[in-house]
């Protein structure tokens, strides 16, 4: 249960190749050379190519039932007439249930998806451009480059741009532990890809290339997941059809960074595996000539990046170290006379300052200046301060092994002046969108009390009479609903000077956004100036749109304003657009504007499926009297609520948390307990029975599952504390798991068990779940249960 379900796709420890019908196809032979660089032996099943190695003994069989072993990944690279769904069935009767397609079909992509879920196949391509794993010595790759081995991760829907980063990588140094070229996706998606190096240990950053997310909901998932435990920078085709700005929000969500162009996926390369987060201060350059150092400093200034100003004791101190060799403020230039030592002691007094976050030391090579003693000195350096050192060498020849120890011993190092200050950017935007990729907000229309029934009925009404354009009047009752109140007042009295645009529209891959702008407009064409946020918002998000827009400063009325539009664009997905143009608002949070509405047919099966982002799921918020008579609030777990779980599993007995975790653990680390209250609604579950004694809350029990990353899959967990035995609880939070778990079109819910937990075991059982023993582990056993229309149709039944 602990193996990924694309382990044997994306690191096979066996493979086979289908060779197609074609001896001589550029495809097959391009693949079998790449195999052969790392592979003893190959196996061949098919026609035999017209390529040999004196080193690769080659195993050739004519058909997959030949087989005398099992292989993990089984290799299409040629052509071939036989219809897909005869490899299919001949992989799954071999015990082989991962295929990766070199090559090209036809053939419809939803009769290949048929044909993958009745033999239990999983599929990566067609037309891929292969998987490489160099640690494990896996290249099933058609690049002309077989990359370094390393830490980052590259998933690539382009083969072409796969190689050429991997080229450029491998030129600069910077090794992969993944290379992942998808190709046309027909069944493994990039979401899934991306579940699966989220992970992998090996893989401590992740670089993408993306031509289409698929659903946009799991992917903005996986991706969050992914990119809370590592950095993750992404590069886009056209913008995947959504607006620009939608995407750069959607993406901001996740804590992911978005580039613009391949290049920027190589800066971001050389920081993402090695640079240490950004302290408080700015970047101070350090150079040994004007030129790159200028060119540095106009890049940052393209960027908005604030590069250090020296206060007067740092100046001073400084100087002293050039001695009038050379300039200093924030690009300081020492003469290339100087010795190495000199730069090094700016480095380390700038750092050794609070307003000093980091330094970028920029060298051009010259005849004057020691680059070994500079790389020991920098190494020194970096080994005993915590804030960031990045290192620019320019040049080639003996620049280049240069560049590559220093990445190596973990120094974020850079070609040109540009792509050095690039990666600076990229690790503050990083830093950035993290803060907001902890956000879990709720609609905030529960909170503010609104009667949602109300204001869909009203929305019903309308649509049944065939209005979808609606006019102020109509629409009023139901912003008056999410305390959007409008009332005539002179713009004198306006909380902000110049009018403000908000709109609720619809992007083509992520849905319903929403935009602000300064000004007002003709019917709510969107400014030059709007930008853009995905609801749900919470203060945070909204004061970071407001930032974007407003001189510094404390605007309660504004936020207020947009988390009720936020409110409104979640729970009523009838409205499709709402234009509130030439808007003010005055201390009394009435609103001054023009409005106008599109109303269409919602036919959501469920509740936010027009939200890319999903909310905190108060749906599923319920209430149980236990059978002492003592009434519990059963909820979905939320990010403040870290302190409660710490203390409910520091109040366990030894014996409880043996029996939870199958470790003797004391207490939960911060790691542990973030993930544990940090959740993906979209893609896991935990639910807390919070008890209130004396005004204060306890944590008395939970359950919860995480998916396992197949799309109908996932293992659980409940555990109580242990008053609470007995009293109906554990049956109540798993039948709660059982109904959100099927609501996520989960199938399949799994759990290891010790052996030794024969309470627990009972319990299962009566639940309906079947105990078998675990085949890798006789101390333990996995209790099973299928998720069947009729036993949720019972289950609701019960709680009706």
């Amino acid at each position: 249960m602990s193996q990924h379900a694309l382990q044997a796709l994306l690191a096979p420890s066996s493979t086979v190749v289908l060779t197609g019908q074609d001896a001589a196809d550029p495809i097959l032979t391009a693949l079998l050379k790449a195999l052969s660089k790392n592979n003893k032996g190959l196996t061949l099943v098919g026609v035999k190519p017209h390529w040999g190695a004196e080193n690769s003994p080659i195993k050739h069989y004519s058909s997959l039932s030949e087989l005398t072993q099992p292989y993990d990944l089984a290799i299409l690279a040629g052509k071939t007439t036989q219809p897909m769904s005869e490899i299919i069935a001949a992989c799954s009767q071999a015990g082989i249930h991962a295929l990766l397609m070199l090559s090209w079909t036809g053939e419809p992509p939803s009769d290949i998806q048929h044909h993958l879920r009745q033999h239990n196949v999983r599929l990566l391509g067609p037309n891929s451009f292969g998987i490489c794993r160099p640690k494990q010595g896996i290249s099933a790759w058609l690049g002309l480059t077989h990359p370094l081995p390393g830490r980052l991760a590259l998933m690539s829907q382009s083969g072409t741009v796969a190689s050429a980063l991997v080229d450029w990588a491998s030129w600069q140094g910077i090794g992969f532990s993944q290379v992942v070229a998808m190709g046309s996706p027909v069944d493994v998606m990039p979401s899934q890809v991306l579940d699966f190096l989220s992970n992998d240990f090996d893989s401590q950053a992740i670089l993408m290339y993306l031509q289409s997310v698929g659903q946009p909901t799991r992917f903005l998932s996986s991706l969050r997941a992914a990119s809370r435990s590592k950095p993750v920078a992404v590069v886009t085709e056209h913008n995947l059809g959504a607006d620009p700005r939608v995407l750069d929000a959607a993406l901001m969500r996740t804590g992911a960074v978005r580039g613009r162009r391949l290049n920027d996926l190589i800066g971001a390369a050389s920081v993402m595996t090695n640079a240490r987060r950004i302290k408080e201060g700015a970047l101070m350059i350090i150079g040994n000539g004007a030129g790159p150092g200028e060119l540095a400093a106009q890049r940052a200034a393209e960027l908005n990046l604030s590069l250090l100003e020296p206060d007067q004791v740092l100046r001073e101190q400084l100087e002293n170290i050039v001695d009038q060799r050379g300039h200093i403020g924030p690009v300081s230039t020492v003469w290339a006379s100087c010795p190495s030592d000199v730069f090094v002691d700016l480095a380390q007094t700038a750092l050794s300052s609070k307003s000093c976050g980091a330094v970028l030391l920029m060298l051009s090579p010259t005849a004057l200046i020691d680059l070994s003693s500079f790389y020991e000195q920098v190494i020194a350096l970096h080994r005993k301060q915590k804030k960031l050192i990045m290192v620019c060498l320019l040049g080639g020849g003996d620049i280049v092994s240069m560049r590559t120890r220093l990445n190596e011993a973990g120094i974020p190092t850079f070609r040109t002046p540009e792509t050095a200050i690039e990666g600076f950017q990229f690790l503050e935007q990083f830093q950035r969108n993290q803060q907001l990729a902890k956000q879990s907000p709720d609609s905030n229309a529960a909170s503010q009390q609104v009667n949602i029934e109300q204001a869909r009925k009203h929305l019903k009404t309308f649509i049944r009479q065939g209005k979808t354009q609606l006019c102020a009047a109509d629409f009023a009752p139901v912003l008056a609903l999410f305390h959007l109140s409008f009332a005539q007042f002179p713009r004198s009295q306006s909380v902000i000077k110049a009018a403000l645009h908000v709109r609720i529209f619809r992007d083509p891959v992520f849905g319903t956004a929403i935009g602000v702008a300064l000004g007002g407009s003709d019917q709510g064409s969107p400014q030059k100036s709007e930008v853009v946020g995905l609801p749900p918002l919470n203060t945070l998000l909204a004061r970071d749109l407001i930032s974007q827009l407003l001189p510094p400063g404390n605007y309660p009325q504004v936020e207020a304003l947009l988390l009720n539009v936020s409110s409104l664009a979640c729970e009523l997905p009838e409205c499709q657009t709402l234009q509130l143009s030439k808007l003010y608002i005055d201390q009394y949070d009435c609103l001054n504007g023009d409005i106008a509405i599109t109303l269409a047919p919602c036919s959501n099966a469920r509740r936010y499926d027009h939200l890319a982002i999903q909310p905190y799921p108060r749906q599923w918020v319920s209430h149980l009297t236990l059978r002492d008579g003592s009434n519990t609030t059963v909820r979905p777990v939320r990010p403040e609520d870290s302190p409660l779980i710490a203390d409910f599993v520091r109040g366990m007995s030894k014996e409880t948390r043996y029996l939870r975790f199958i470790s003797n653990i004391e207490e939960l680390t911060p790691r542990m307990l973030s993930s544990m209250s940090h959740i993906d609604y979209d893609r896991e579950m935990a639910f807390m029975a919070v008890h209130e004694i004396n005004g204060k809350e306890r944590l008395i029990g939970t359950s919860r599952y995480i998916d396992n990353f197949d799309d109908q899959s996932c293992e659980f967990a409940v555990v109580l504390d242990d008053e609470f035995q007995g009293q109906g609880l554990a049956s109540y939070l798993m039948k709660q798991l059982f109904l959100a778990a099927a609501d996520k079109g989960i199938r399949v819910m799994q759990g290891i068990v010790l052996a030794e937990n024969k309470r627990m075991i009972t319990f299962c059982k009566h639940l309906g779940f079947s105990i078998k023993r675990d085949p890798d582990d006789i101390s333990q056993v996995i209790a099973t249960i299928t998720l069947t229309n009729e036993v949720i149709a019972a289950l609701q039944a019960k709680k009706e």
